[in-house]
Parts: structure tokens; C-alpha cells; sequence
């Protein structure tokens, strides 16, 4: 009787502390990149000028970039990230998988980065 229970046990035992490597780890911060060796980008532009998708990144070859986070408002991203603390459009700031690593109002200075980091 005792065989037919440790069997069981032992099985969830093994399954439950088992690892999943599979998976991507999860950033600090929904604006965080989750790859070290990528950054995540968010772009505030008021006017709407600026298209930072695939695009831009092929055009401008950017090969290290993850994830591009688009936004309209810097009054909205102030009030909901307190610490970017923007003060005019259109805004870059990178993220590597703790902090922020730039921000500028710039798309020179941004490129100019990507390309040497």
C-alpha cells in the first residue's frame, strides 16, 4: 500500500521543483527589456513624427533593440512612471533589464548609442 503512494508523491515532487528554462524571465518593470543582451526602447511623441518600429531599426541598423514601447503623452507616462520624469517630445529612453541606461530628446544621440552599446 505504501508503494503505491510514494510513487505519486515522488512524481509531484519532481514535476513541481523542476525548473522551466524554457521560458523567458519577466523584467522588473513592464518597461525593462527581459534580454540582456537587448535593450527595450520607449518613444513619447506628441506630434506623431517619429515610427520606430522594424522599420526604423533596419533602416538605421539597430540590431539590439527588443522592444519598442510607443506613447503620445508625456503628462501620461510622467503621471504613470514617476521615475523617467520627461520634459519635452519627442523622448527616447532606453532600458537595459534593471534601470535606465538613456534618455534623450534626440534621435541622433539615440541612434549614435544603440550603435555603440
Amino acid at each position: 500500500m505504501k508503494k503505491t503512494w510514494l510513487l505519486p508523491i515522488l512524481f509531484i515532487l519532481l514535476v513541481g521543483c523542476s525548473s522551466f528554462s524554457d521560458t523567458d524571465p519577466v523584467p522588473l518593470h513592464p518597461l525593462f527589456s527581459n534580454d540582456e543582451s537587448k535593450y527595450s526602447l520607449l518613444v513619447v511623441d506628441e506630434t506623431g513624427e517619429f515610427k520606430m518600429g522594424n522599420e526604423w531599426q533596419e533602416k538605421n541598423n539597430i540590431f539590439n533593440v527588443q522592444a519598442v514601447h510607443g506613447r503620445s503623452s508625456i503628462k501620461e507616462i510622467n503621471n504613470q512612471y514617476k521615475f523617467i520624469e520627461l520634459e519635452k517630445s519627442p523622448a527616447f529612453v532606453v532600458f537595459n533589464t534593471k534601470e535606465i541606461v538613456l534618455k534623450t530628446y534626440s534621435e541622433k544621440e539615440l541612434i549614435d548609442f544603440l550603435h555603440n552599446n
